[in-house]
């Protein structure tokens, strides 16, 4: 990162903070609303991403330096994290999950009678988006899947053991807090230290699929797969 940046970032206050993603949350939901998304809702975006996630890239990647920003080029930080957040909202807009994929239609829009059960005009590729009931061997992947998730979390956990803020931010993110501003205000952690936290988080997911990608070679060894 520029020296200057991590300067002008390192000044920055809390409620700067705080203000700051306020405002680029009301920017990002104001371009989302002019894009055509397959979920038919600016704030719930393709991905999981959503507008608070899109915010949160935006500042994540200025803080790593994936997304360089001088200050004596742009000053104005704010602009040019809009600028950044529209570069993430253009690729997912075009990403082939928004542009392939579509939502199910409401019962009562006018598209609805194709997707009704029997009729003649629906649409056979999409008959992977119709419910059915659960196959024993669905149900069994679903349990595997279970087992898979808790055993990552307890890597995580371990992985995060030796770091005090990055485990309360991890509690706060398992307690339903996503937003960075609203995991400072439970946890009592400067918003700032959050975004820090949340790169070291993304290291430590990193090192937990390597993990668990050697032990499951090490278990086909074992099995003679």
């Amino acid at each position: 990162m520029d020296p200057k940046a991590e300067e002008a970032l390192a000044r920055i206050s809390d409620q700067e903070w705080k203000d700051l993603i306020l405002a680029l949350a009301r920017y990002t939901l104001s371009v989302s609303r002019n894009l055509r998304w397959r979920t038919r809702n600016p704030v719930e975006l393709p991905g999981g991403e959503t507008v608070d996630s899109i915010v949160s890239k935006a500042i994540e990647k200025v803080y790593s330096g994936e997304r360089a920003w001088h200050p004596d080029a742009h000053p104005d930080l704010k602009k040019y994290l809009r600028d950044v957040i529209d570069s993430l909202l253009s690729h997912l807009a075009e990403s082939q999950e928004n542009v392939l994929l579509r939502a199910v239609p409401e019962p009562d829009s006018r598209d609805a009678p194709a997707w009704e059960s029997g009729s003649e005009e629906r649409e056979r590729a999409a008959d992977w988006l119709v419910g059915g009931s659960r196959s024993p061997e669905d149900t069994l992947r679903s349990r595997e899947q279970a087992a898979l998730e808790d055993h990552a979390l307890e890597l995580l956990l371990e992985e995060c053991a030796s770091d005090p803020v990055l485990l309360d931010v991890l509690e706060a993110t398992m307690d339903g807090y996503e937003k960075p501003a609203d995991i400072s205000n439970h946890k009592g952690i400067p918003v700032k230290d959050v975004y820090k936290a949340n790169k070291r988080l993304d290291t430590k997911l990193e090192a937990v699929r390597q993990r668990i990608t050697r032990e499951h070679m090490a278990s086909a060894e074992r099995k003679g797969v």
